[in-house]
């Protein structure tokens, strides 16, 4: 019962990441209009509190294992950590789903090739795994 609430944000952050990653997907936005806007806000929104949510709770689940294990910590280490993970994973995953919003289920975007990789794709963080191929190389 200790971990419902950590495992309930770690399933919601699942979500919220899927959420954003089949917005970016499916629909790219192509000017200032308001609908563009909600959408692009939808997916910046739900993409960065799924990533909060999801290293939030990965970080009290480590920590508490760590914890149990006998090694503990002072509060600021955890959350110094979460802050910095956060952070980083947010900046990455925003520079990949804007690649990936650019061209929506172009085939240069390497996810057909490996169907497992859609399903990962709703992990918070795991657009750092997306490659774009460049235009001039084909395989």
């Amino acid at each position: 019962m200790e971990f419902v609430y950590a495992l309930s944000g770690l399933f919601a952050g699942l979500f919220l990441g899927a959420v954003a990653v089949v917005t970016a997907l499916t629909y790219t936005p192509y000017g200032a209009s308001l609908f563009d806007t909600a959408i692009t806000a939808l997916t910046g929104v739900t993409l960065q509190l799924g990533n909060l949510l999801f290293i939030s709770a990965l970080t009290a689940l480590a920590f508490e294992g760590l914890a149990m294990g006998g090694i503990r910590y002072p509060a600021v280490v955890p959350a110094a950590f979460a802050y910095v993970l956060t952070h980083v994973t947010v900046y990455y995953s925003c520079i990949r789903i804007t690649d990936l919003q650019s061209e929506p289920l172009d085939p240069d975007v390497i996810i057909k090739h490996n169907p497992f990789r859609a399903l990962v794709l709703g992990v918070p963080g795991s657009l750092l795994l997306i490659r774009v191929r460049s235009p001039t190389r084909r395989n």
